[in-house]
């Protein structure tokens, strides 16, 4: 920019045609143009997930703390600012990639994505959240590392299992799945559209029913779940192994109350997911 200033300047003064006024207009122009930019490439994306829970999940999965929190009865909105604007191909599938593994992880309703100048994150600070890694190695249907492909994959599982295997599933339930959670940059989704389609068709061509897995017997995506519950199971016994073992009342102020920093720190566990053990513990 400075450099194209500099050489108009001079080809203006070389051949008698100098301006002040002419100049300095140019400059401001450049200058307007130059912010503009700026405020361009300064932008952040907004990512705003809504989650059926009751907050727990944000300390079960180490997600950063949100630039915005609201509640409304038994589901939440989480408003993150992820650095860098997602405006090419392979940008906004890695973002699909993490709003994926949100919905692996958790109960997702909708998300929504916008620009903003907040100071954002990096991604990798979602790094807790659950992720598919297989290969594609047993059944056609699959897509290996793709989690978009597996999160709505497992929701048509789901729906199948709720509504009894053998029944037909409708294909808009896919449709409106992927397209109220995942951005597609094609005006006709035509991406998203194409992942339904085949899942779709697959489990159509299967009669609507669940094929036993090969090998030992499930999936990654099983393996995620059980792996999962068996961590939050261990955590929750080694926050009961602290408030009801024999030194418990060391764990509690001269108040009778609990004592979250002490019984986080000895127990290796957030204070969110202790205080989450220790409510289901006293309304026991």
């Amino acid at each position: 920019m400075l450099k194209i200033l500099n050489s108009l300047d001079s080809f203006m003064i070389q051949f008698g045609k100098f301006n002040k006024k002419a100049i300095q207009a140019h400059h401001r122009i450049a200058v307007l143009e130059l912010v503009t930019m700026m405020k361009l490439y300064s932008k952040n994306t907004k990512i705003s997930i809504t989650i059926q829970g009751d907050g727990s999940e944000i300390f079960d999965y180490s997600l950063p703390h949100p630039i915005k929190y609201t509640r409304n009865g038994n589901r939440y909105t989480l408003e993150y600012a992820i650095k860098g604007y997602f405006s090419t191909k392979s940008s906004y599938e890695y973002l699909n990639d993490i709003i994926a593994r949100f919905t692996l992880s958790m109960k997702v309703l909708s998300t929504d994505i916008s620009s903003t100048e907040d100071t954002g994150i990096e991604l990798s600070y979602f790094k807790g959240l659950k992720s598919i890694k297989r290969a594609n190695n047993y059944e056609k249907g699959d897509r290996g590392e793709d989690n978009v492909f597996w999160s709505i994959k497992l929701y048509t599982e789901d729906l199948m299992r709720e509504s009894g295997e053998g029944n037909l599933i409708a294909y808009s339930l896919l449709e409106s799945f992927a397209f109220s959670r995942f951005i597609d940059r094609a005006k006709d989704r035509s991406t998203l559209r194409a992942k339904c389609r085949n899942i779709w068709d697959w489990y159509n061509d299967r009669d609507w029913t669940i094929p036993t897995r090969q090998g030992k017997g499930m999936s990654r995506a099983d393996g995620a779940r059980i792996a999962h519950k068996k961590l939050a199971e261990n955590t929750k016994k080694k926050v009961l192994n602290v408030i009801t073992g024999i030194f418990q009342d060391e764990y509690k102020n001269k108040k009778g109350k609990w004592n979250i920093s002490k019984i986080a720190k000895d127990s290796k566990t957030a204070r969110g997911t202790v205080m989450k053990y220790i409510k289901e513990y006293e309304n026991e």
